[in-house]
This record gives C-alpha cells, structure tokens and sequence, in this order.
C-alpha cells in the first residue's frame, strides 16, 4: 500500500467523522440557548447530521472492496 495516497475508506471514513463532529458542535451551541429555535436546530440540524455520519461509516465497512493479490 502507498502510505501518501488515502484510499475511498480512509475518505469515507474522514467524510463521516466530519458530519458527526459537525453535528456534535450544532448540538453544543444549540444548549446555550433556550428558544425553540435552538431546539428544532438541535432536533434536525445536529441529530440529521450525527445520523448521517454514523450511516456513512456503516455503510463504507460494508461495501468496502479489497484490491486482488497479486
């Protein structure tokens, strides 16, 4: 394997970290306020974005593909 180049798992797996980490953060801001506001972005934009990135990660272990040995 090349160390210097990701392969589509080591991208998926970033992409997912991203959106959960994301949502991790909305959810955060969204606790110092206590308006509905900050609710229904706590309830869809940051649980929407957790989601997300935990069915990303899930679905890239399973449809990962291995190279052929050669």
């Amino acid at each position: 394997m090349n160390a210097g180049v990701p392969s589509p798992m080591d991208a998926r797996i970033r992409i997912s970290a991203a959106l959960v980490i994301l949502g991790l953060l909305i959810e955060t801001a969204t606790l110092f306020r206590n308006t509905p506001g900050s609710f229904l972005a706590f309830a869809f934009a940051g649980v929407a974005c957790v989601v997300l990135g935990i069915a990303v990660f899930l679905i890239s272990l399973v449809t990962v593909r291995n190279p052929p040995d050669r």
